[in-house]
């Protein structure tokens, strides 16, 4: 308790401290910032795009042989003072070339650039501990610049990546602020496959990127080989997500922005379900097959009923607002954001399904000496979300498929409670959705502040000193109620009786959890960028790290709550009490973690003439959750580039620029690693043996003590090896072309090695023995060029694919993990890691058509309960008899390529851009069927089989209530194609003349969006992308589907 009050006090200084630093630092930017301009002006002018004259902003200014210089604003003006006269000025601009004069009087000096020969080429990519030229990169790092992020309208970053990153899968949900399934290059493992998410170098989660606003994105770089991660170390391996922040410019004038768009989301499409007629009618088919009545005597009066999707969804609102300011002095510059978005749920509504996310953020950079820099980056975040069941067996979605359509929407049964109808046949599990969204009660509302303290330092020319301490502290309070519900008359679910009196035993309950934890690292390391004798270029960086991470959970429940309303769902307001047959009228739990690490780093980069490229990496990482004979990890990488087109023997019209490269390293991945303990049991059960731990003596029990679980001392991490081989050209200038193919093979997965008997029953400890491979390529091509002078043209094409395979689990590869699991009559397991297999692969049996007589059943392997009309198996192994031996892969849910293509048109003021992304090869189980006698059917079952010759589809067996052949068996019955190609994004905008406005730095931008605009797929479901994770991605289990939107924007910068 004492610990827990220190570390409580511990958080209020550090939050109170961040506070007070905030608020002398905003109060010292305005200070300084209003004293800045009263400098004297030497040279002024305008940096400007050469043939065209549009203006370049962000241009450096620089006086050569020194470090003061300056950047020109949003119109390309700059202002600059000089030491003397003859003094040469140095101007530079991503894309441009750079251009050099020499100053021997003041006045107006413009600066016309003339475009490069590769834009792309030229510009800085972010990597780990610093910058580096695209053109000297050696490792695969593909970057998305803000221009592209936001005509995304986003609103989580992932939806901004998706397919213009080639070798990044992305699976998104519908679900509002739910996070997708990323995987960079493959499927490592089944520990879990996130990257590392690192914020202006502040180490995060995936997790994290629901509280960062894509307005506020400068960059994003995505590190995929081991060249790139192994910088990381052991958090390294499933790839790394550099995200920059946007951020002032000197000498800048206060640029205002404000972006605002407002949208209608809506379910782009249904899924074909059953009538109340037809539902009717299958009922007396099945029943009178099973040798009983029909359910309903009169199909006349039954009519075409309810449609429950038709219920559950809704047109659901969609908002982001922004306001900016940026700009700054000679001494400060500063990038200033408030935003606000919330996105309603398309299912139940706002009122049940909501994200809301409320953002303020203040990137600060301060020139505190000519030597010494001081960068302050805070962000604050609410969030504020609510939701519903989703892709679960009693979601709401699965219940609006599976629900009786002959009840009325509202209830019309008299002396019985509740709003909505209820069936009289489906009396258990599946209940009217509407009443399900009616008690669904649940709120969560969440605070995170994080940003870093940063300190650079230029210790002497080229050698700079930096120091980071970044921090995330994050806190939310999250709060559900129970009602007592009555689903209908006879149902078993009931907790409440038709005259609202509780069922006896059953009681409402308010859950309340509170979850903190805090969050630091501190990097300091030096970066030495160095030239000998022209020819030799080194940039190097070493560096140490420290972190920790920190938490505790609280939860408390309770019973009672009054009125049965969530108005009075508090914890203080219930009265439940426990007795001794009743001890869960007051419950309640606590529990707090910790981890350390420390880390050791060092990186040279080295280029001769330019041309011969090397990079060599090495981490060390420490972490307390490694067993005590591998406390420290050793990562490291190397990679060679080479620029053949620099070289004096070539000459080409057409290639301008072509480099070679290649790389190898090792990275890793600690998500599977827990701290392990040797435990001593007590008295009960003995290690789930079924005996007791003690001895009899006299017939009187002694307990005893026995070991409970063993700690295994040389417990590591996963180790991620990666060769990967590359090329990126150049073509006439406008076009560029990038491959990689790549292998990487994962050792030191997670399982219970088998061991002999003479150990007797104490339980293994997990130990590192599983592996896995990935082979795979990435490919990118673009096309960019200005037509004429109005007109402007740039598209690009993503492609990636990968192959990965389990290798080996535990020693004689008998150790599996299972997934997927659904619940269609009886609990089944749908997918499974397992030697020899893809990760996450389809598990079940393979279909062989339907039997069509007794003839053919008595002549075919022997599957016990066969008649004819029932689904035929395949025999996999050849014994003949079917049964589990003959399980075998049925695909996954990961597709065999994805394709990206992005397109922006500019002409005169006009400008559109659609993005269209390609998914091949993935595999769907529809998890959604319960397959009960009562609940609903896809329509496909008006197929079925009637009698000999009338269909041999597996899909459509015999209907009946009876089913001794197991058709509802996992099999590739219930797999379908998912491929699709989704029209992702189509916008259309327009720029208002400069004439119109008044002011040089003035700009208004409309434009008309449409996301998800549609979706070409044989998928017979809602939505073909299904997240869910390793073991649950392509489960429809009722999945939340990504809504269409029809979005209106402006964008305004004054």
């Amino acid at each position: 308790m004492q610990k827990q009050s220190i570390f409580i006090i511990l958080k209020i200084k550090i939050y109170m401290q961040l506070k007070f630093t905030f608020c002398l630092v905003f109060t010292l930017l305005i200070f300084f910032g209003s004293s800045a301009y009263a400098q004297n002006i030497h040279i002024n002018g305008k940096v400007t795009e050469n043939g065209n004259g549009k203006a370049l902003s962000g241009a450096t200014i620089k006086i050569k042989g020194t470090n003061a210089g300056t950047t020109s604003d949003q119109d390309g003006n700059y202002t600059l003072t000089l030491p003397q006269k003859g003094a040469t000025v140095v101007v530079s601009f991503i894309g441009f070339e750079t251009i050099e004069k020499i100053v021997n009087q003041s006045g107006e000096l413009n600066f016309p650039l003339v475009e490069s020969a590769s834009k792309s080429l030229s510009e800085v990519v972010v990597i780990g501990y610093g910058s580096q030229k695209t053109e000297k990169v050696t490792g695969s790092i593909a970057t998305i610049k803000n221009t592209d992020i936001e005509k995304t309208n986003a609103v989580r970053i992932e939806d901004a990546l998706q397919g213009k990153v080639s070798g990044v899968t992305i699976i998104q949900s519908g679900s509002p602020g739910t996070n997708p399934t990323l995987l960079i290059r493959g499927v490592p493992s089944y520990t879990g496959s996130d990257p590392l998410v690192v914020i202006d170098g502040v180490e995060q989660t995936l997790t994290d990127f629901n509280s960062l606003n894509p307005m506020d994105v400068e960059s994003v770089s995505i590190l995929k080989d081991a060249a790139a991660t192994a910088i990381y170390g052991v958090k390294g391996g499933n790839g790394v997500v550099l995200v920059t922040t946007k951020s002032g410019k000197k000498n800048q004038k206060t640029q205002f922005r404000l972006s605002s768009s407002y949208g209608q989301q809506q379910v782009a499409n249904e899924v074909a379900v059953l009538n109340a007629s037809q539902y009717a009618a299958m009922l007396n088919e099945g029943s009178t097959l099973s040798g009983g009545a029909p359910i309903f005597p009169n199909l006349s009066t039954v009519g075409v009923g309810t449609n429950w999707q038709d219920q559950i969804f809704k047109k659901a609102p969609l908002q982001n607002y922004a306001l900016s300011a940026t700009g700054g002095s000679e001494k400060i510059t500063y990038f200033l954001e408030a935003g606000a978005t919330d996105q309603a749920g398309i299912v139940g509504g706002g009122s049940k399904s909501d994200y809301g996310r409320y953002n303020f953020t203040a990137n600060l950079n301060f020139d505190l000496t000519s030597k010494l820099k001081f960068i302050f980056n805070v962000t604050d975040v609410v969030l504020n979300s609510k939701g519903v069941g989703e892709n679960s067996f009693n979601s709401i979605i699965g219940e609006a498929l599976n629900f009786d359509p002959t009840v009325p929407v509202y209830n019309n049964v008299a002396n019985t409670t509740g709003q909505y109808g209820f069936s009289t046949l489906e009396l258990q599990e599946v209940h009217n959705p509407l009443t399900t969204l009616q008690n669904t009660y649940n709120k969560r509302l969440g605070n995170k502040l994080y940003g870093k303290f940063e300190l650079q330092y230029e210790l002497i020319k080229d050698l700079k000193l930096t120091s980071r301490f970044g921090y995330t502290d994050y806190n939310d309070n999250a709060k559900s109620f129970n009602p007592l519900v009555f689903y209908g008359l006879n149902n078993t679910d009931n907790t409440m009786n038709a005259d609202q009196s509780p069922v006896v035993g059953d009681h409402n309950s308010v859950t309340s959890v509170r979850n903190s934890n805090f969050n630091w690292n501190w990097d300091t390391y030096a970066n030495y960028d160095y030239t000998l004798k022209n020819d030799h270029h080194f940039q190097a960086v070493v560096g140490f790290a420290l972190a920790e991470s920190s938490g505790n959970q609280i939860g408390v429940s309770r019973q009672d709550v009054p009125f049965n309303s969530w108005t009075f769902a508090d914890y203080t307001a219930a009265t439940g009490v426990n007795t001794a047959t009743n001890t869960n009228a007051q419950t309640g739990y606590y529990y707090q973690y910790s981890d350390n690490k420390l880390s050791y780093f060092a990186r040279l980069n080295y280029d001769y003439k330019e041309k011969y490229l090397v990079t060599l990496s090495d981490r060390i990482d420490g972490d307390q959750v490694f067993g005590a004979n591998n406390k420290f990890g050793n990562f490291y990488a190397g990679s060679l580039g080479w620029i053949i087109s620099k070289e004096d023997f070539f000459h080409s019209d057409l290639v301008d620029f072509l480099k070679l490269r290649g790389s190898y390293g090792v990275s890793g991945n600690s998500n599977a690693s827990n701290v392990q303990t040797t435990s001593i049991i007590t008295g009960g059960p003995y290690n789930n043996i079924g005996n007791s731990n003690g001895y009899n003596f006299n017939n009187v029990f002694y307990s005893g003590s026995s070991i409970g679980s063993l700690a295994n001392p040389d417990l590591a991490w996963e180790k991620d090896k990666q060769i990967d081989i590359g090329a990126d050209i150049e073509l006439s200038h406008k076009f560029s072309f990038t491959l990689d193919v790549y292998k990487k093979d994962v050792s030191g997965l997670l399982f219970t090695p088998s061991q002999s008997a003479y150990l007797g029953t104490v339980p293994a400890s997990n130990a590192n023995i599983g592996t896995t491979s990935t082979k795979g390529i990435d490919a990118m091509v673009s096309y960019n060029d200005r037509i004429s002078k109005n007109f402007k043209l740039s598209t690009s094409l993503t492609f990636g694919t990968f192959s990965s395979l389990v290798t080996s689990t535990n020693s004689d590869n008998s150790a599996i993990v299972q997934g997927g699991y659904f619940f269609n009559g009886q609990s089944q397991p749908t997918t499974i890691f397992k030697k020899g297999y893809a990760p996450g692969t389809f598990w079940g049996y393979k279909t062989d058509g339907l039997f069509q007589t007794v003839a053919q059943i008595a002549a075919s392997p022997t599957q016990t309960g066969a008649q004819p009309g029932d689904i035929k198996y395949k025999d996999i192994n050849g014994d003949g008899v079917i049964n589990s031996a003959d399980q075998t892969s049925l695909g996954n849910a990961f597709p065999k390529f994805t394709i990206g293509w992005n397109l922006n048109l500019v002409y005169k003021q006009f400008d559109f851009t659609a993005f269209v992304y390609v998914s091949e090869g993935n595999k769907i189980f529809k998890a959604w069927d319960r397959n009960a006698n009562f609940t609903n059917k896809p329509s496909t079952i008006l197929g079925r089989w009637t009698g000999p010759g009338t269909t041999n589809n597996a899909e459509y067996p015999l209907y009946t209530f009876t089913d001794p052949n197991d058709n509802a068996r996992v099999s590739d019955r219930y797999i379908e194609d998912g491929s699709f190609v989704k029209i992702k994004n189509l916008q259309l905008g327009y720029t208002l003349p400069k004439s119109v406005l008044k002011g040089e730095n003035t700009s208004f931008r409309i434009y008309a969006q449409v996301k998800n605009a549609y979706t070409f797929t044989k998928y017979t479901g809602f939505d073909p992308e299904i997240s869910g994770g390793l073991l649950n991605s392509g489960v429809d289990y009722g999945y939340y589907p990504q809504a269409r939107v029809f979005l209106l924007g402006l964008d305004f910068k004054f």
